[in-house]
């Protein structure tokens, strides 16, 4: 049909005049839009404009898949996607995602493309229109791909900026790939012909001699998920999850279902359980299969110059793969353990060195090999995969069969890769894929110890009989694809073997195994974990000099950022597993060297000179009241205690005995020494009830060791739970809760007890120490009406985000002196009464408050609320008041708890988000902090240069 039959026959269809093909788009909107972005004077003609639908159009008659492979790329490279969506775009957009994934129950080529491209054309902006992004959204909600999107062909990459690039990481809640870029010594692989023909032979393109199983029979029932574990599996996808060549993150996902899309979000998750029951079922177009299991590439450069592969998936690819899993792994952990530690087991690594430790401490055993293979993940035969799948997970069979049936897509820069041996990268069902693999072969060996964490295994016993297992498993994994790498394979001998028989041995082992390294006691590890006393220092060594390198790039951002950075991703997180699985708290002296600087890099952070008190203090958990930066000898042994004893029954059942685990008993008295007359734990496999006690005597003893009646209430006041809600707030300026390089100093430096400034005269006339308490209490405090005006906008606004209107200093209210109260709701609270309430915050420390204080946490708070329920005795009658008083160390009143917790579900329900009352809370004290440090800063007098203007 040509252009003029079909506008004839298709009336609401328009023809641009402009365009030399006369494009046609439907409704005089589309066609607006199309001639505002494509022939605006702002737009230049060497900017070329890429029409999704049209492409779409074109190609699913005559598929083209080569070309949409070229054009799937240009729009990843070159149209910007959100990271998130605006909560006004969301109820559109979720009724466009949900049709959109309903067409794709046709399986029509077209309905696949238009999922695939969904992103590109839904989810990007134009940063050269003056509409909000939340505009812009909405209009392209509605065109349905009935317009085209300009993408800057030409456009060059922004410059790479470490600090802005790191922060906002931080500040959209992703600090596991905030920490991972800042102290990452990878670095991207140049786009060159090299890395490419390095990527390609890590992928190998040579199919299996071996024909492929028979499809899986119609009387196979496929897995099918419920919408509950749908949502379930898309919220346990990490803060900052890239998106796949799709564009679609796991994060667009969580906002579109989220509660504050509405009715259209329910509907959409149900539409995305139906897809990935779909996937499930096997039933995808098999011409898109490349694409939607395809996944993107790109390559980092490891430290001897090899290349180091990293793939993204399709976000509706991996949570597919993730029901998947969720599934079987409890059927597969009873068939894996406790020959592989790998998939389903927790604390699987932990539980593979206790038990090699103790097995090479206990036994007579003559050898210990470790096993590596080489590029495993990618070379293993898909047949067998395949088979194994089908004979033991037969319900997700339908779709691991259509996922690696053929061959699919790796899409490296402007490059197309095959994936057609191994398992898929990307995939979750990976690591469960591969041992399914390899289990026939390992499973029955004769060694005394047989085990493996996926491609990492360990043998030990009689010479002989490892010998005769490494032959069997080496013969045998050659006829699944798999390669031992021999250089990187190791053989440990006991020293009950004679020099003569351990030569003999190694010449026969190097005979199955050339190039075998034979390693000593001090050499000795086993997934990163050392395995002998004599091998710890080395390796604390080691992680000492990468703290003192990492912790520098800290002092580079915001300190607030910093700070956050250090508490959760850098000291104790990256030294977790090795305090866990290795007896690191024997080695005192090195533990005191990397805590010496840990004082030294909190220090040089937050600008403050920390006493050995401060110090103390700022160790403790937030809980007890410090600041959340752990050091590492107050946490090496609860660490390792609670590592034994949660995989003590795993590792008596690898080792077929019952034996007490290397150091565990030495561990356990040298505990009961620091803990005198504590009973051990009931819950032993929890490293917070090893730590409780340990660190409620640290604490007691710094009650005890305090001397004034002021460092007493300020310990009291900092234990509380509310004094510590600001060092839980995520530091994000978009939310307002970063603060910074003063506020965060003073914050810190009141909660530690650490001098702040130089003892200086108050523009009252009082003189200030250099613990700068005075301005808190100051009656010319500068932070006075601020932090008051804060609490109450907080309050307001909190009450707006669940349609409670209201107003602050209300007319026609009036105490019996004649004073306003804070504010008052508009609409009934309670019983059919407005809500009344009255805010403040009065000092902890105030002589009027320190004899109190001293003895209980809160007391000052307590009594201002009483005085403000006498205050307004006359308004209670006819409203719901709530006294609202806070203390500026941090400790709330009784009354201010309880509003909080009646607004907490509401807030709940209005967010769709369970953590709504814990942000809440954590504004308020971020208000607090602000308003202690505005006090404190406002007893310098002007004309010193900090307040001259």
């Amino acid at each position: 049909m040509n252009i003029s039959a079909l506008l004839h026959s298709q009336p609401d269809f328009l023809q641009c005049q402009n365009c030399a093909d006369g494009r046609l788009f439907k409704g005089k909107r589309g066609l607006n839009i199309h001639i505002k972005r494509c022939h605006s004077k702002s737009i230049s003609a060497s900017q070329p404009a890429v029409e999704i639908h049209n492409f779409i159009s074109n190609s699913s008659n005559d598929t083209n898949f080569s070309l949409f492979s070229e054009q799937i790329y240009n729009y990843y490279r070159n149209v910007p996607v959100i990271k998130r969506i605006p909560r006004g775009a969301r109820v559109q957009l979720a009724k466009a995602l949900s049709c959109t994934i309903q067409n794709c129950f046709t399986n029509s080529e077209n309905s696949w493309q238009k999922l695939f491209t969904f992103a590109y054309s839904h989810f990007h902006f134009d940063k050269t229109t003056n509409k909000s992004i939340t505009s812009q959204l909405k209009e392209t909600s509605f065109q349905n791909l009935d317009y085209p999107i300009n993408t800057h062909l030409s456009r060059p990459r922004p410059k790479f900026d470490l600090k802005k690039v790191v922060e906002s990481k931080v500040m959209d809640g992703d600090l596991k790939n905030a920490s991972r870029i800042l102290f990452s010594d990878d670095i991207l692989a140049p786009h060159n012909v090299e890395t490419l023909e390095s990527l390609r032979q890590k992928h190998p393109s040579v199919k299996p001699s071996q024909g492929l199983p028979l499809p899986p029979k119609t009387s196979m029932q496929p897995l099918q998920i419920s919408e509950k574990d749908t949502l379930e599996a898309i919220m346990s996808f990490s803060n900052g999850s890239a998106g796949g060549i799709d564009g679609i993150t796991p994060q667009h996902l969580k906002d579109l279902v989220s509660a504050s899309a509405g009715d259209a979000g329910g509907v959409l998750l149900k539409d995305i359980t139906k897809l990935c029951n779909f996937m499930l079922s096997g039933n995808v177009n098999p011409n898109f299969i490349p694409f939607l299991y395809g996944a993107r590439l790109c390559a980092f450069k490891k430290k001897d110059n090899g290349i180091r592969p990293i793939a993204v998936g399709s976000t509706f690819r991996r949570l597919t793969s993730k029901l998947a899993c969720r599934h079987i792994i409890s059927n597969l952990k009873t068939k894996f353990q406790p020959t592989q530690l790998g998939f389903g087991t927790r604390g699987g690594c932990e539980a593979a060195v206790h038990s090699v430790r103790t097995f090479l401490t206990n036994s007579d055993a003559d050898v210990l090999v470790k096993v590596d293979l080489r590029n495993a993940f990618n070379s293993i035969d898909r047949v067998t995969l395949l088979k194994e799948v089908a004979n033991n997970t037969p319900e997700i069979y339908h779709y691991v069969w259509q996922c690696y049936s053929q061959n699919t897509n790796l899409f490296y820069e402007n490059h197309v890769i095959d994936s057609a041996v191994g398992v898929q990268q990307g995939d979750p069902l990976g690591p469960a894929l591969f041992s399914l693999g390899i289990q026939p072969i390992i499973s029955n060996l004769k060694s005394k110890l047989n085990v493996w964490y996926l491609d990492d295994g360990t043998l030990g016993g009689r010479a002989d009989d490892v010998l005769s297992d490494l032959t069997h498993i080496f013969r045998n994994f050659k006829n699944i694809g798999l390669e031992p790498n021999s250089n990187k394979c190791e053989i440990f001998f006991s020293n009950n073997l004679s020099t003569s028989h351990r030569d003999i041995l190694i010449q026969n082992f190097n005979h199955i195994c050339p190039g075998i390294k034979t390693v000593s006691t001090e050499s000795l590890y086993l997934l990163g974990a050392p395995l002998f006393f004599d091998s710890i220092k080395p390796v604390l060594k080691t992680k000492f000099d990468q703290f003192l390198n990492h912790v520098d790039k800290l002092y580079k951002l915001n300190p607030h950022i910093a700070l956050t950075i250090l508490k959760y991703c850098l000291l104790v997180p990256r030294f977790t597993y090795l305090l866990r699985s290795s007896p690191v708290w024997k080695c005192s002296d090195i533990l005191q060297d990397i805590d010496n600087n840990l004082k030294i890099a909190i220090e040089k952070i937050l600008n403050l000179t920390l006493n050995t008190t401060a110090w103390t203090q700022a160790t403790l958990p937030i809980k007890f009241g410090g600041i959340g930066v752990r050091n590492l000898s107050s946490v090496a042994l609860p660490a390792f205690l609670a590592s034994v004893h949660s995989v003590s029954d795993l590792c008596n059942i690898i080792l077929n005995n019952k034996v007490d685990l290397c150091f565990a008993t030495e561990a356990g008295q040298t505990w009961q020494t620091l803990c005198p007359g504590e009973n051990i734990p009931l819950e032993v496999n929890q490293q917070k009830q090893w730590d409780i006690p340990l660190v409620q005597g640290v604490q007691k003893d710094l009650f005890h060791n305090f001397h004034s009646d002021q460092d007493k209430a300020r310990l009291l006041a900092v234990s509380t739970k509310e004094s510590s809600h600001w060092l839980h707030a995520l530091p994000s300026s978009n939310l307002g809760t970063l603060l910074d390089r003063d506020s965060l100093r003073i914050a810190v430096g009141i909660r530690l007890g650490a001098a702040i400034c130089q003892p200086h005269q108050c523009p009252c006339g009082s003189s200030v120490d250099k613990f700068g308490l005075h301005g808190l209490s100051c009656k010319k405090s500068a932070g006075r009406f601020s932090r008051h005006s804060s609490l109450n906008d907080v309050i307001r606004r909190a009450l707006a985000s669940i349609n409670v209107p209201s107003v602050l200093e209300p007319c026609g209210i009036f105490r019996d002196d004649g004073k306003r109260p804070d504010g008052m709701t508009l609409v009934p609270w309670e019983r059919g009464k407005a809500l009344v309430w009255d805010a403040t915050c009065v000092d902890t420390l105030a002589a009027s408050h320190l004899r109190g204080s001293s003895f209980k946490a809160g007391a000052a708070s307590e009594a201002a609320e009483l005085s403000k329920w006498r205050k307004y005795e006359s308004l209670r009658d006819d409203y719901i008041f709530v006294p609202f008083a806070v203390e500026t160390i941090g400790p709330w009143g009784p009354r201010a708890v309880k509003f909080l917790k009646e607004l907490h579900p509401r807030l709940v329900v209005a967010a769709g988000d369970k953590r709504a009352g814990s942000f809440l809370a954590q504004r308020l004290s971020i208000a607090i902090q602000r308003g202690n440090a505005a006090s404190v800063l406002g007893t310098i007098p002007r004309g010193v240069g900090l307040y001259d203007n």
